[in-house]
């Protein structure tokens, strides 16, 4: 995102088409997660997630050295192929590598997400022009040393039989608790990123500040949202309903998006209040998260569920900013927050019925739902 305006420069694009050269990571995982999770299931998920980092590193690398923007594209779309491999199977390895505390442990892994992009924005921001072959090998860099931590650091798993795999793939897809968690996962991203992408624009039209400005100001409020994330877990290993911290959570989160970009307040409250939203709203992927497998129909079926999961993520992140923005231009403010209200409670209308989210789930390491 720091380099925007220089993707438009030097490959003489449209400001929007740039845009997606950095959102087409996530096309990979929208059209066929379930299917990197399949991979996981079927030869373990060490050896996956370790494919998947030196793929993205390897992309990462030749996009320094792309001539043209489609093959930028392409390679973008691989790296991001690689990077839903990876975040799939760490995903099971990390509900495996701590037996009995699985809900914290994914709560933490899930905080990757605004961690990463915390870190990814700041670092890009130094890098030179022209940023692309720098960028890549830091992250490439980055990236092997991931892989070789992880090696070293987790015992690889027999890869499953192959009828096994797909009888279970099969079983998983149809699995209602596993369909209604994934549903409520894309719904809740889709609140989260949209949010982000909708609040700089109403903010600065309420102060009288330029949007990058405002955008910069609403990045540092959002950076609470990793509290957010581990929260769920703590709370669920002392007994806590995972539904009840889901609706609680929504319905506060819920309260402050709408005070901080409804009200006519100053500008600083509407950023503290943006930022409790940020935490209250990113508890429920943490949340999700350490439910995962707690709705698969078995152990051997946990990546499968993890690639649906990751699959209804990648699909919120790619529809709810736009969708957000257009609803806002239509029908202004108002309408757009009440938009991303009624998805935080359809979100949460997906998982009522769930029996795992309603249950204690002290000491519960395996599949409960």
């Amino acid at each position: 995102m720091p380099h925007l305006d220089w993707l438009v420069r030097a490959y003489g694009v449209p400001l929007g088409v740039a845009g997606f050269a950095l959102s087409c990571v996530m096309l990979p995982g929208a059209l066929a997660g379930w299917t990197f999770g399949a991979a996981s299931d079927r030869f373990g998920p060490k050896r996956v997630a370790i494919a998947g980092l030196m793929v993205a590193a390897a992309a990462s690398v030749l996009s320094g050295f792309s001539g043209n923007f489609p093959v930028l594209v392409l390679l973008r779309i691989v790296e991001g192929a690689g990077y839903t491999l990876l975040v799939v199977a760490a995903t099971v390895i990390a509900a495996r590598i701590v037996p009995g505390r699985t809900a914290l442990t994914l709560s933490v892994w899930s905080s990757f997400a605004p961690i990463g992009f915390a870190l990814g924005q700041w670092a890009a921001a130094y890098a030179s022009e022209p940023p692309l072959l720098s960028i890549g090998v830091a992250h490439a860099c980055v990236l092997a040393l991931a892989a070789i931590a992880l090696h070293f650091s987790v015992a690889a798993e027999p890869a499953a039989a192959a009828p096994q795999s797909e009888a279970a793939g099969r079983d998983a897809l149809r699995y209602a608790p596993a369909q209604r968690t994934a549903l409520a996962f894309g719904g809740v991203c889709a609140v989260l990123l949209a949010s982000v992408a909708l609040a700089p624009v109403v903010l600065a039209r309420q102060s009288g500040i330029t949007v990058a400005h405002a955008a910069s100001l609403t990045a540092l409020a959002a950076l609470p949202a990793i509290v957010g994330r581990i929260a769920p877990g703590w709370l669920l290993e002392r007994g806590h309903a995972a539904f009840t911290v889901f609706v609680a959570a929504s319905a506060l989160a819920a309260l402050s998006l709408a005070a901080a970009l409804v009200a006519p307040l100053p500008l600083a409250v509407a950023l503290v209040l943006f930022g409790a939203f940020q935490i209250l709203a990113g508890a429920l992927p943490g949340l999700l998260s350490a439910m995962i497998p707690h709705v698969a129909p078995a152990p051997a079926q946990l990546g499968m569920v993890s690639g649906m999961c990751s699959q209804s993520v990648n699909i919120g992140n790619l529809l709810g900013p736009p969708l957000a923005l257009a609803v806002y231009a239509a029908a202004g403010t108002g309408a757009a927050v009440l938009m991303l209200i009624v998805l935080l409670g359809a979100s949460a209308a997906a998982i009522a019925r769930l029996g795992a989210f309603r249950r204690d789930l002290r000491g519960k390491g395996g599949q409960a739902a």
